[in-house]
């Protein structure tokens, strides 16, 4: 039954005076019965706001609302300004076509707008003053009244209307409304003549309406999860077939205690490690020289407890089956000793001597020679302690530390077939900043120890009485282009004496020395600017320049700085540095409540001394197409913000421009670089030679858990991009940060530590969310006073990003279409690894059939990350898998598919729609079956191919579902005459067509070439392969594809014949790196698909990292390639094998 209303209520509800029928019921409890009048609805729109836009309440969506003869639709409005052209304010049904029926004002004159039928008239409104409109419909004549006056009538036909109210709507190309409206209804009855010119008398009152804001503001945290309560039941743990692995220790190191550095810098090793609950003597004594430590552990630093007690052969590599069940929780709920004695240089007499250390998780107390020399608190700070009073040169000194790890570790969900994924995080965010994610994620189990230890470097540092701190080097372009680079230098020298001190500061590089005579006070700390102003040398002609990958040479250089003091050189650092210069694009909303299409040169609002971006919970509002950030009052007015038009498609989307170049954003986020923070250059280095190779040029350094020296080093190297967030997770899930003055020591220290790291392009505050207003606001000043050439953004999505996900598997046509569009920071699917990096992972009985193994290692049953998906695609192409080496083939043409078409799906709309698009995630953590484009031990599989394809900056695709073939060129330089050429076949090679075309790309654009048509072969799969050549005949880029009608239809892939490759491997040389060029020629009759290569050594072992050229090549009868593979020379002689989607294994000779 519909609940109807009589005619004091409806005369109510014209005026506006009526407060009891709200927008949204209360309570999803209560009934919600269709309402015969629709309303009243209160709303306010500056001119960035979003359309307002839902069911009529009781309604629920695609529902119609009843047909009436005679119907009323009114409101009260006040514009804000009056446009040109038809802005209209609001009423049932959508914003255009023959279901509205909307009031509207056409410049600036009241209107109705009835489906394809528009009447105005009367005068032109006022602004800021109140005016009521009323709507009367009788059969199919249409009347119009203003202020209780009618000034437009008409006929028009009535169709019937969708249950849906419509407000402001913000329509492309035409003007909109911004301004109040109060008491917007509709009701299916006419009024009379006398409660018409009630209502126009009953002026709202504005200070009694409550006004929907179709521009709100970010909102506050309204819950949270704390992870699990309890211990997850017993018969829910993971269970597997094999036993656990027995534990192996590995060699111990041999580095001397302290090892020089340079700089007066040593670093301190031979630490050992006793786990808290057996050592019974404190600080003093175990800090004291020749305390016997022979029976504890001798310690990995850095690295964290676990990684000591693996090393040492105490429990089992946590990474490999269920090892991790094996290794006992009290792990992260006990404190740690370590402890080391070092004698340094006797010629040390006399300097200052600071003892430092780069990272202790969670806090410690740290104790030289009997004596407590501080403490340290958070992941991510360094401790810095004079100990020259504690230290003696040339005799032999101790260091102890105690560790504890985070106080709230939670308790962890363990993965299982039947206790599914379990929560993201737990009760250690409140611990924040640390390493929150070791609680366990749907990408990573609880790490035993939390990451608790020495998880950096230690080192002493010998100086005289003068002291560099962290200098900051910004690099601008003054003339716009790339012809000249200004370096600025600003350095803290700090004097440690009782009187002031002459100096003079040094600073080299390249061919370039400039010096500053300063004096500094006692006890005093002076920062020393060193600008081209000042320093004309500082003015760079012709710079090296920093560029990310595939736009140009990430070019370093190496930044000397001295310091003399009465006795000479009293302290120096060493900084390398990228020339660059990072501006933004984005929408913002400014003064005026316009949404603004900009670029922002930050670094020259900092040299002007005033922000420009409004990041406060009150400065991100809901806009079109998503939220965006705001200017700072009249900062749209500043020299460092630019106005861009023509853009409106991008809206309100972020684009990265380096050196004024725009970047396509490729790129993946990292989870956690190691579970075991075995994080040092070595280690880390071939995960990013394989980002560089993969095309990619960016990675989000999530929640901050890779915050180390050598990822942002690596990063700076192979021209990486960094998005880089501190240690907040998801708003209205996770936890927030209990000590906010801890949390933001921790990030002033890390932005002052790697600021002048050039991959750096942005500190984030946030995953999934924006920090508490408190941490939001103090991080948003922190950033400016710290850093103020990068931006701030307090969350990592939404605000000028796009939301996330999905996080499965999807059709590939929907990622040109649905996915992702704008600058998307997460995109995820699965992601299978190879069946050798498996094999190495899982135990032999539990590799086959899918098991508790399987879930454990992230292979997720439920939620957003669930298979289902995957397994179902798997199903309908190729059939259930029959064994392990079966849904590996079959799990690596999926992969190749869908990753390829993330990137090809961002070219598709590149600069038009988008932006960016990044992978969540690129790299594992641990040995996973999710969210990685390589294995943990660097193994590469369809997905990191399929995404090497999809991301190579000059590129030939065909675009979903239209079948489009385009070329992209996300280089500098523009291509000419390029030959594009497409041949589509069918399973058994037979031609059914051939197109080919010579075009031009632009530098940094994409040209459409022809369209395709496969459906000549009717419902069978058909082969695409595409190519792109130079006028001299130079391959450019190639593509392959199987293609079908409907998915079922790849059905006949699995039915294809054998085929028969021929190869021949080269051995060689490149640089210090072994080498193999490998021949491929399609020797038969059929296609082959998706021809793996594999590399192993003399013993059958396989070399990991092996940088491939390519991989999973496809080839038609007659088609050559040639593939080359670069890997350590230290591995000796290797030979490849080969095998395929219709290719038996086989050695290459």
């Amino acid at each position: 039954m519909m609940k109807t209303m009589g005619s004091a209520i409806l005369l109510s509800l014209l005026a506006g005076t009526a407060a009891a029928q709200q927008v949204d019921w209360p309570s999803p409890r209560l009934a919600r019965p269709k309402m015969d009048v629709i309303g009243p609805y209160d709303a306010v729109f500056i001119a960035g706001a979003d359309t307002i836009a839902r069911p009529a309440q009781g309604y629920a969506e695609g529902e119609m609302l009843p047909a009436s003869p005679q119907w009323t639709l009114s409101a009260w409005i006040k514009p804000a300004r009056i446009a040109a052209g038809r802005a209209i304010v609001g009423g049932v049904g959508p914003a255009a076509g023959p279901r509205s029926r909307a009031l509207a004002l056409v410049d600036g004159r009241a209107a109705l707008l009835v489906g394809d039928t528009l009447v105005r008239g009367g005068p032109v409104l006022a602004a800021g003053r109140w005016h009521h409109l009323i709507a009367i419909g009788d059969g199919d004549r249409i009347r119009l009244l203003l202020d209780g006056r009618e000034v437009a009538a008409g006929r028009a036909a009535i169709e019937p209307a969708p249950a849906l109210v419509t407000i402001g709507p913000r329509l492309p190309g035409l003007p909109f409304f911004t301004g109040h409206v109060a008491a917007l209804t509709f009701a299916p009855q006419a009024p009379t003549p006398a409660e018409i010119a009630t209502a126009a008398r009953a002026v709202p009152d504005e200070a009694l309406i409550r006004f929907e804001d179709a521009s709100p503001t970010w909102p506050l945290t309204v819950r949270n999860q704390y992870g699990e309560a309890v211990p997850q039941r017993a018969w829910t743990l993971p269970k597997g077939n094999a036993p656990f692995s027995p534990p192996r220790a590995i060699p111990v190191p041999s580095a001397a205690a302290l090892v020089p550095a340079g700089g007066g810098r040593f670093t301190v090793n031979r630490w050992r490690m006793a786990e808290g609950p057996t050592v019974a003597a404190g600080g003093p004594a175990l800090s004291t020289p020749g305390f016997d430590a022979a029976r504890w552990h001798v310690a990995t630093v850095p690295g964290t407890a676990l990684t000591t007690l693996v090393d040492r052969g105490v429990y089992p590599d946590p990474g490999i089956g269920l090892n991790n069940m094996a290794i006992p929780e009290r792990l992260a709920r006990q404190d740690y000793w370590y402890r080391t004695e070092f004698v340094p240089p006797a010629d040390l007499a006399g300097k200052r001597l600071t003892l430092r250390f780069d990272g202790i998780n969670y806090a410690a107390e740290i104790w030289v020679n009997g004596t407590a020399a501080g403490t340290i608190k958070g992941a991510f700070i360094r401790g810095a302690f004079d100990v020259t009073d504690m230290l003696v040169p040339g005799r032999s000194n101790a260091v102890a530390v105690r560790v504890s790890p985070p106080p709230h570790p939670g308790i962890p969900h363990e993965q299982s077939m039947t206790a599914g994924r379990g929560e993201n995080g737990g009760a250690m965010m409140i611990d924040g900043p640390t390493f929150t994610a070791s609680e366990g994620w749907d990408w990573i189990p609880a790490v035993r120890d939390r990451n608790t230890g020495l998880w950096q470097g230690v080192e002493l540092v010998a100086t005289g009485t003068l002291t560099l701190g962290d200098p900051q080097v910004v690099t601008t372009l003054p003339n716009g282009d790339t012809s000249v680079a200004d370096v600025a230098i600003a350095v803290p020298v700090t004097n440690h004496g009782p009187v002031p001190l002459d100096t003079t500061i040094r600073a080299t590089f390249d061919d370039v020395t400039v010096t500053r005579a300063v004096r500094v006070p006692p006890a005093a700390t002076v920062t020393v600017a060193l600008t081209p102003a000042s320093h004309p040398a500082l003015r760079v002609a012709n710079p090296r320049l920093w560029w990310p990958n595939g736009y140009g040479d990430p070019a370093l250089h190496d930044l000397h700085l001295g310091i003399t003091g009465p006795n000479g050189l009293s302290d120096e650092a060493r900084v390398r540095f990228g020339m660059r210069q990072v501006t933004y694009e984005l929408s913002s909303l400014d003064s005026h409540g316009d949404l603004r299409r900009i670029e922002v040169d930050l670094a020259r609002a900092r040299h002007l001394g005033t922000p420009v971006i409004d990041e406060r919970h009150a400065g991100l509002r809901k806009v079109p197409g998503g939220w965006a950030n705001s200017l700072f009052p009249g900062a749209e007015r500043s020299p460092a913000v630019r106005t861009i038009t023509g853009d409106e498609g991008l809206s309100p989307h972020l684009v990265l421009r380096v050196n004024g170049v725009r970047i396509a954003g490729r790129g993946g986020n990292w989870g956690m670089d190691d579970m075991l923070k075995r994080v040092g250059h070595d280690r880390l280095d071939p995960y990013f030679r394989l980002h560089r190779d993969a095309g990619m040029n960016i990675i989000r350094n999530w929640m901050g858990q890779s915050t180390e020296a050598s990822f942002y080093d690596l990063a700076d190297r192979y021209g990486i991009m960094i998005l880089n967030d501190f240690w907040e997770s998801t708003q209205d899930n996770n936890a927030e940060a209990e000590d906010v003055p801890l949390f933001l020591a921790n990030a002033r220290d890390t932005v002052r530590r790697f600021r002048n790291h050039p991959s750096i392009v942005m500190w984030i505050g946030r995953n999934e969310g924006v920090p508490q207003p408190i941490l939001q606001n103090a991080l948003q000043d922190m950033v400016w006073a710290e850093d103020g050439t990068r931006m701030y953004k307090g969350n990592s999505r939404i605000i000028n990003f796009a939301g996330s996900g999905p996080y499965n598997w999807r059709e590939p046509a929907g990622y040109f279409t649905d996915f992702a569009r704008g600058f998307a920071v997460e995109v995820g699917t699965y992601s299978f690894p190879t069946l050798e990096a498996w094999q190495r992972a899982v135990p032999a009985a539990d590799r086959w059939p899918i098991n508790d193994t399987w879930a454990y290692h992230d292979w997720h049953q439920e939620r957003a990350v669930a298979v289902t998906s995957f397994m179902d695609a798997m199903a309908t192409r190729f059939g259930p898998a029959t064994d392990l080496a079966d849904f590996e083939r079959k799990a690596q043409m999926l992969n190749y598919e869908s990753h390829r078409a993330i990137f090809e799906g961002m070219n598709a709309g590149l600069w038009k729609t988008n932006s960016a698009r990044m992978l969540w995630m690129s790299h594992p953590a641990w040995p996973s079956t999710d969210f990685q484009i390589y294995s943990s031990d660097y193994d590469t599989h369809g997905s990191f191919y399929g995404t090497r394809k999809g991301a190579e900056p000059v590129h030939v695709q065909m675009n979903l579902p239209d079948r489009r073939v385009v070329m992209v060129n996300t280089t500098r330089t523009p291509l000419t005459g390029v030959l594009v050429r497409a041949r589509i076949v069918g399973l058994d090679n037979r031609e059914w067509s051939v197109k080919e075309r010579r075009i031009d790309i632009p530098a940094n654009g994409i040209v459409d070439a022809f369209l395709l048509d496969p459906a000549a072969a009717g419902t069978a799969p058909v082969l695409v392969r595409l190519e792109a050549e130079r006028t001299d005949g130079t391959r450019l880029s190639d593509n392959f594809y199987w293609d079908a009608a409907s998915p079922a239809a790849l059905r006949a892939l699995v039915a294809m014949p054998a085929g028969m490759v021929t190869a021949r491997a080269t051995p060689g040389m490149a640089g210090d790196e072994r080498s193999i060029t490998i021949d491929l020629a399609n020797t038969g009759r059929v296609p082959v698909l998706q021809t793996k290569l594999t590399l192993f050594d003399t013993a059958g072992q396989q070399i990991l990292p092996a940088y491939f050229t390519d991989n999973y090549v496809s080839l038609l009868p007659g088609e050559t390639r040639q593939v080359s593979v670069r890997y350590s020379a230290a591995r000796g002689p290797a030979r490849v094998r080969l095998r395929g989607w219709n290719l038996a294994p086989a050695d290459v000779p």
